[in-house]
């Protein structure tokens, strides 16, 4: 009986090795042969799904936005407007393993953002989801009375998005001045200047 092979599976092992190479040695330290070494696998076999670096690295960021969507999908929010909002951020920003990977892997991606436009593409692709996010969330907040009087919701949701980069950036590069317990004070002291008492 042939041995069936889960393309998919194979892929996501390799999604995981090049993840493990990018925290360790950067993004230029992920070249096919260094990511097969960390799989386990061949050069070869990592051709056989890869052609090159940059569609190694572009899939592995892929699998990380589908595992934050998934993440999001499952979230059961609060009814009340304010808990959603504040279990949001508490799911997408680095707190835990899983979110802290994602955005190592992120911050260490954004170089590659800059010289490649395969890799500028899904940045701005992931960039354009998490802005609708936050502009739905604070749409929510205004449509329950919750935003404080005269907020503007575009301008907010934008102030809110750069607020959650800076953090993910600090958490990622300065984990010792941006502890969990500071990134969630200042958050929460963020949606405070928001909400409406």
């Amino acid at each position: 009986v042939p041995k069936i092979v889960d393309h998919e599976e194979r892929r996501r092992q390799l999604a995981l090795a090049v993840w493990q190479v990018v925290r360790e040695r950067g993004v230029e330290g992920a070249s096919l042969r260094s990511v097969a070494r960390q799989a386990g696998w061949s050069h070869s076999s990592v051709q056989h799904y890869f052609s090159s670096q940059g569609e190694l690295l572009e899939f592995a960021m892929r699998v990380i936005y589908d595992a934050t969507e998934s993440r999001i999908a499952a979230l059961a929010p609060p009814d009340d407007p304010r808990e959603a909002a504040r279990a949001l951020l508490e799911l997408l920003l680095p707190l835990d393993a899983e979110a802290r990977t994602a955005n190592e892997v992120w911050v260490a991606f954004l170089s590659r953002a800059l010289v490649d436009a395969g890799a500028r593409k899904l940045n701005a692709e992931g960039d354009r989801y998490l802005a609708e996010l936050f502009r739905a969330t604070l749409r929510d907040l205004a449509d329950a009375g919750h935003l404080a009087p005269g907020a503007d919701v575009d301008l907010e949701a934008d102030r809110l998005h750069a607020l959650f980069d800076g953090l993910c950036l600090h958490v990622v590069t300065a984990p010792d001045r941006m502890p969990p317990a500071r990134v969630r004070e200042l958050y929460e002291h963020h949606l405070n200047t928001l909400i409406r008492p």
